[in-house]
């Protein structure tokens, strides 16, 4: 699928406040029983992809709580309203030739800069500069980041940018064109012959990978904003799907945010969520099993993380306590701690009412009356 590497670094606060929060959370009262998530009356959608090749307009069959999640996160795209607009002046930008009249370039950094807007908050001891390197040669991204004095550990992926990055401790996005434009596959390799040849046109272009391709910057960007939201701390047991789902939901959010009504919310869910892999059969463990990373990029991680996330911020909250949540884990150091202090539940609570959404959401897939 897409995407790779996340960073850390470290925050402090007063011992008398970490052990009242501590308290606080030992003394909380136990969740409310939430409304069951509901599979009947499920609704066929159709869509015409406003982006990229399509032979038929797209039909799927949702669940109701899908289509009730949906929807509020649409009225969460158009109307969000940021508290803290982003700082201006942060973004440093290397582009290379050959990329610079990419319309795949042009439309991402549409999204980008409305994703900068979804985890903005006021100016920390994490706002720092930030340097977007946008290339088609393996030979210009390296020069780019050596340049910056940046040691990425690519060891993973043979040593190349395959897609998107965030590296240097979320200070430098690094994004290879030609991946996103020419791979299909794990494991594909990127050749001399990928970068020399001409960007496709985005109309002759399936839809499934446009959708994919147009999303990465804001992607990549989230990861950068979620640093922000902690001074840079991140704690080792932050999961990986909750990192991967927010940058998939972000992203989402901003590009319909951005297009302008020619996308909505539900074009990315259908696209995303029930088009780009069937994830409902291939990743079908229970989303605790995603807390670490998959040692394959874009890993079950991304879409099982997308859909708890779209839960998660739909039905308890919205972004708003997502910014509580990392506010508060500046003063505990620790995700599970936090968690349980904002929204009222566990973790484990909470990945198991996600697996029960998922379950509705496969059910959905192969329903029959």
């Amino acid at each position: 699928m897409k995407k790779l590497l996340r960073g850390t670094l470290v925050t402090l606060t007063a011992t008398c406040m970490l052990s009242t929060s501590s308290l606080a959370l030992r003394n909380l009262p136990q969740p409310k029983l939430q409304k069951p998530f509901v599979l009947e009356p499920t609704k066929v959608v159709t869509i015409k992809p406003p982006y990229g090749f399509y032979t038929a307009p797209i039909r799927v069959r949702l669940s109701k709580s899908e289509v009730d999640i949906v929807r509020r996160l649409q009225n969460l795209a158009i109307n969000w309203d940021s508290a803290s607009p982003p700082p201006v002046n942060l973004i440093r930008w290397r582009i290379e030739p050959s990329a610079a009249n990419s319309r795949t370039v042009a439309l991402g950094i549409e999204a980008f800069h409305e994703a900068r807007a979804f985890l903005s908050v006021p100016v920390n001891d994490a706002t720092k500069s930030i340097v977007v390197v946008i290339g088609r040669s393996q030979a210009y991204l390296r020069q780019q980041v050596n340049l910056l004095g940046c040691q990425p550990n690519l060891a993973l992926y043979q040593g190349e940018y395959i897609m998107g990055a965030t590296i240097c401790n979320r200070s430098v996005i690094v994004i290879n064109l030609t991946g996103y434009l020419f791979l299909r596959y794990l494991g594909q390799p990127i050749t001399m012959a990928m970068e020399q040849k001409p960007e496709p046109a985005i109309s002759a272009t399936s839809y499934i990978l446009v959708d994919r391709n147009l999303s990465g910057l804001a992607h990549e960007w989230t990861h950068v904003a979620r640093n922000r939201l902690t001074d840079g701390f991140i704690p080792d047991n932050e999961p990986a799907w909750f990192r991967e789902g927010l940058a998939e939901v972000v992203s989402g959010l901003s590009r319909v945010k951005s297009s302008n009504g020619r996308m909505t919310y539900m074009h990315f869910h259908v696209i995303r969520m029930r088009k780009f892999s069937n994830w409902p059969n291939s990743c079908g463990a229970s989303l605790s099993t995603f807390r670490s990373n998959s040692k394959l990029p874009g890993g079950c991680e991304y879409l099982r993380g997308a859909s708890a996330l779209e839960l998660l911020i739909a039905n308890y909250g919205g972004l708003t306590k997502i910014v509580s949540l990392y506010s508060h884990m500046r003063e505990s150091g620790d995700f599970l701690e936090s968690f349980r202090f904002t929204y009222g539940m566990t973790l484990s609570q909470f990945e198991a009412r996600a697996d029960n959404l998922a379950r509705y959401i496969s059910q959905a897939v192969h329903y029959r009356k």
